[in-house]
């Protein structure tokens, strides 16, 4: 019986998988670009078995190598060694176990050693030629420069090549831009927990429309909506210059925050950007608006930070606050109608993956009515 033939690893069709990965992950398709992607998904199978295999590597890159500690010419290096990866051509093996004679299996041996080193050599190539695409995808990826943007309900923790980290909750957006001196992300959408590297040469500066909030070896959540911009500390220190009020802000009548230790980066910051700066450490919170800044008196750091555990937590908020948390994460949008707005208060944590944990919490009050249709649910008071 004839041995199916194995499937053909077409090199071309991955690079382009990689280079479509690498547009699409950038976030910069306009709709032309998105017909032409559709057109070359939709040409063939193999289009989209390898656009899928791409991403399927990048979602687990950072897992395989958290450290980079593989570069291009070690990982090339270790797949032409790794007898895995050699196969023997279909066309190269016996299928009768009929002894030839001593000529015939010398010449066939030459043959077969022959065929042997030539799909050496083909597989040498194309397993160089896919990973030299990766490691421009990686390359590309981690050189800290471009749009970077998540869906509905997507999450993605993004590796910096100084060694930092930011994790994009879902329907997020930053530009990130290294140069020589300065570190920048510009925060356009939505909220981003920092780990930020150290490195006393290059200052890492997150700006937030007229905010600018500059970090030191710092974790920290920025997290921007509409009425204003919430910055959490949870390690280090951070220096904070708003630049709509460039007089700087006060906290409820005080100024309440307290000055740089001196000699340290954020010191230098404030020498830098004026009496404006205002500094946060550990364990503190504030909201910055063009107009004002409030520092939160009891933050809960948990809380601010529970979206990366794929939590919501609120404490003691109102409903308004409530929807505007579900529907990052939901299709199937939660609406407040005006009479139930000043209805009830929700303390609790639920799920941000289970949009039936909140609506059955919902449900159980007495004093609401819920009403589900195909693309709302809508909260009334229960009259």
């Amino acid at each position: 019986m004839e041995r199916p033939g194995r499937s053909t690893f077409n090199t071309q069709i991955y690079e382009e998988a990689c280079e479509w990965f690498i547009e699409c992950r950038a976030g910069d398709l306009d709709n032309a670009a998105r017909a032409e992607f559709d057109r070359w998904l939709r040409k063939s199978s193999e289009h989209q078995g390898a656009y899928l295999e791409i991403a399927a590597i990048w979602n687990e890159g950072p897992s395989l190598d958290p450290s980079n500690r593989w570069g291009r010419a070690e990982l090339i290096s270790q797949a032409a060694e790794d007898p895995a990866n050699i196969i023997a051509w279909e066309g190269t093996r016996s299928t009768s176990h009929t002894p030839q004679p001593m000529s015939n299996r010398t010449e066939t041996n030459e043959r077969t050693t022959a065929a042997t080193f030539s799909g050496r050599r083909r597989l040498f190539a194309i397993a160089a030629s896919v990973l030299l695409a990766m490691a421009a995808l990686a390359t590309y990826m981690l050189t800290t420069s471009g749009v970077y943007a998540t869906a509905l309900g997507e999450q993605r923790s993004l590796p910096l090549s100084d060694g930092s980290t930011v994790e994009l909750n879902s329907l997020s957006k930053i530009r990130i831009g290294y140069s020589e001196h300065e570190r920048t992300v510009d925060l356009l959408q939505g909220q981003v927990l920092f780990h930020v590297a150290k490195d006393a040469t290059r200052p890492f500066i997150v700006r937030i429309g007229q905010t600018r909030v500059r970090a030191v070896g710092t974790q920290f959540d920025v997290y921007r909506k509409p009425d204003g911009t919430i910055v959490t500390v949870v390690e280090g220190r951070v220096a904070i210059l708003n630049e709509g009020n460039p007089s700087g802000p006060k906290n409820e009548g005080e100024r309440g925050l307290r000055d740089p230790a001196p000699g340290t980066e954020v010191a230098d910051f404030a020498r830098q950007e004026g009496e404006g700066a205002i500094f946060l450490g550990a364990g503190e919170q504030i909201t910055v608006s063009p107009k004002r800044a409030r520092k939160t008196l009891h933050p809960n750091l948990a809380g601010a930070t529970s979206w990366t555990q794929r939590q919501l937590v609120f404490d003691a908020a109102s409903l308004a606050d409530v929807a505007e948390e579900f529907n990052r994460y939901n299709e199937r949008k939660l609406v407040i109608e005006p009479s139930a707005l000043e209805t009830l208060h929700i303390s609790g944590v639920f799920s941000s993956t289970d949009s039936a944990s909140l609506i059955r919490f919902l449900r159980d009050r007495p004093s609401l009515r819920i009403i589900e249709t195909p693309t709302q649910i809508h909260v009334e008071e229960d009259p």
